[in-house]
């Protein structure tokens, strides 16, 4: 191939690669940006916030209770293992 052709061609490749990456970036950015204003745009619908704010509401009272529930049996658990403890020393103190 004549040397002419060859320094035509070259800047023309290099203006296509060029081009791509330049277009593949600029899909890159705007799929971004559409996708962070698909995000924000769910956090200003008020009726949706309180909603989900009830929601877990709900779930942090259920939590707390079932946490309260917990926390009376180890109480008791304790209090019998205390209990336990005391009745097997003073039946080898008596032996």
């Amino acid at each position: 191939m004549p040397p002419a052709i060859l320094d035509a061609i070259a800047p023309l490749i290099a203006l296509v690669g060029l081009g791509t990456f330049s277009l593949i970036g600029l899909r890159m950015l705007l799929g971004y940006k559409a996708r962070r204003l698909e995000l924000t745009a769910g956090h200003r619908d008020p009726s949706g916030v309180d909603d989900l704010v009830e929601d877990l509401r709900s779930e942090v009272q259920l939590l707390r209770g079932e946490v309260g529930e917990l926390h009376e049996r180890v109480d008791f658990a304790e209090r019998l293992l205390a209990r336990g403890s005391g009745d097997e020393a003073a039946s080898e103190h008596r032996l």
